[in-house]
């Protein structure tokens, strides 16, 4: 069964189209419940992003998969079906497997290194587990796939230096607080900049996320997609208190907290440790708010600074994290070749017994003349030359999986026996 990747990204699709075939949660759903009773797909993945929309899949035939695939991807959006044909991308095997790979190492990512693709790699396979459209074969490809992501991240400099605004500012938080699942955050303002530090948060881990707006009616509809709570701007300092991180990005001209303000809310959190993060420009906070003690505030040229420093880091560490991953990537491989092998492997010696019994059984009453034991001997034999028939070709196909060419015989032998679709 091949391994399969379908679909676009920000290298082969403009923002609009990525928008365009954009998945929420229902329609993922609904897309992978069809896709999987289409009965071309044992395992299935739906990965959709800012950034990409793609389908990992294993299927029994790869050009059926691949022309349903790309069926299911144009018709998210037939007025711009012919775009979508055209901005598709397809990768098979080893090529999906090393795609998938640098896709959750954020190796394939608008933003070299960025944190956030991991989490949502582990969404769709977590969310594909809910669906049932998941084999052993996927869950074991997934998982090895994460290990090794995490190995690259911990132990290169790849996941040490956000190279983006809000990634550069949840950095600092995380510097700061450490872990931040047991932390709280307020998030001001309802733009795109704002949603895009509420999604780092997330993947960071915090749990408690407060969006507060202007308009309280925006704040609501953010605060639904995120499953959190909202509070309208004249709250500010009360949702200030309870927030141990807060992210600022208002197009208000004046400052939304002045040090008075500051001072109030430290004094009601006992000086207990905060962070403000101002990415508004003209800036929501003054910067006078960092006399006080246990408060730290970093504005946007602050920010700005260490995501440029930062970027050019992560591009020399993403030669050796590439690398590391590479060595990664050749365990997985060999490690699927086992299982695709193990597969075949069982289903040819069954379909060798069933046609060695079938005939067998057709012979069977023109050996009547033969006692007991003798059949049992001409049975054995049968079974003994069909096992050493086989024996040599199944070695040779077992030494292929750490050559890295046990793709190519699993596809010959599926189709010298018929054997696609077999378990």
């Amino acid at each position: 069964m091949p391994f399969l990747k379908v679909g676009i990204s920000h290298k082969t699709a403009p923002l609009e189209l990525r928008e365009a075939l954009a998945l929420d949660e229902a329609r993922s759903r609904e897309s992978a419940r069809d896709l999987k009773a289409s009965g071309l797909f044992r395992d299935l993945v739906l990965l959709s992003t800012c950034n990409r929309v793609e389908a990992y899949a294993w299927c029994a035939d790869a050009e059926k998969g691949e022309a349903r695939l790309r069926d299911w991807l144009e018709s998210l959006h037939p007025g711009k079906a012919a775009q979508v044909r055209r901005s598709l991308r397809v990768a098979l095997d080893d090529e999906a497997l090393w795609h998938l790979m640098q896709v959750a190492a954020s190796l394939d990512s608008m933003v070299l290194g960025e944190a956030q693709i991991l989490g949502q790699v582990k969404k769709a396979y977590k969310e594909a587990v809910e669906w049932n459209t998941l084999s052993s074969f996927f869950h074991g490809v997934f998982q090895r796939v994460f290990s090794a992501v995490k190995e690259v991240r911990s132990d290169t400099e790849l996941g040490r230096h956000p190279a983006s605004v809000p990634s550069v500012a949840v950095s600092l938080a995380e510097r700061l607080f450490g872990e931040l699942e047991r932390h709280s955050a307020l998030v001001v303002g309802a733009g795109k900049m704002a949603e895009l530090c509420a999604e780092h948060l997330r993947s960071a881990g915090v749990d408690r996320l407060v969006f507060c707006n202007r308009s309280l009616v925006k704040a609501k509809e953010l605060a639904k997609r995120f499953s959190c709570d909202a509070l309208a701007l004249e709250d500010l300092e009360q949702g200030l208190v309870n927030a141990d991180i807060a992210v600022f990005s208002t197009a208000s001209t004046s400052h939304l907290m002045g040090a008075e303000a500051a001072e109030r809310v430290m004094l009601q959190r006992k000086r207990r440790p905060q962070i403000y993060l101002d990415i508004a420009v003209p800036r929501n906070v003054d910067p006078d708010v960092r006399k006080e003690e246990g408060l730290y505030l970093y504005d946007m040229d602050a920010l700005a600074q260490m995501a440029e420093e930062h970027a050019e880091l992560r591009l020399e560490s993403s030669r050796e994290a590439r690398s590391m991953l590479r060595r990664r990537f050749y365990e997985i491989r060999e490690w699927i070749g086992a299982a695709r092998l193990s597969t075949t492997l069982g289903a040819l010696t069954q379909k060798v017994e069933e046609l060695r019994k079938a005939e067998w059984d057709k012979q069977a009453p023109r050996l009547k003349h033969l006692s007991p034991e003798d059949l049992e001997r001409v049975e054995y034999l049968t079974t003994a030359l069909v096992k050493k028939i086989l024996n040599t070709p199944l070695h040779r196909l077992k030494e292929s999986v750490k050559t890295g060419h046990v793709a190519s015989h699993v596809e010959s032998l599926e189709k010298l026996f018929d054997l696609k679709g077999e378990e």
